[in-house]
């Protein structure tokens, strides 16, 4: 139960991760949110929004990371973050809480 409450949350890759996920997803790690979708055990299937050096907005699909690996986006030191997620996520996070 604990863990379906990660589920549509906004999330970023840690620190300590960013090196192995950045070139693995070739995403920059320390501006892409990070939205788990689906449990797989001890690892989640995410989304993750980025913005590209364009200025457009990237999407991927059905990644997957170990839980562990991420942390929560903290509103004040990564408000871009959460701005993403409130625009795409926050709507159907809250509908899902019904």
């Amino acid at each position: 139960m604990i863990r379906t409450k990660l589920l549509r949350r906004p999330f970023k890759v840690s620190a300590e991760m960013a090196r192995r996920y950045a070139p693995h997803y070739n995403i920059p790690t320390e501006s892409s949110l990070i939205v788990p979708i689906k449990i797989l055990g001890e690892e989640v299937s995410c989304d993750i929004r980025w913005e590209d050096d364009n200025g457009v907005l990237q999407l991927l699909e059905h990644k997957v990371f170990v839980i562990n690996n991420l942390e929560r986006v903290n509103a004040q030191t990564d408000p871009r973050l959460q701005e993403l997620w409130e625009h795409y996520y926050k709507r159907t996070e809250t509908q899902h809480d019904s």
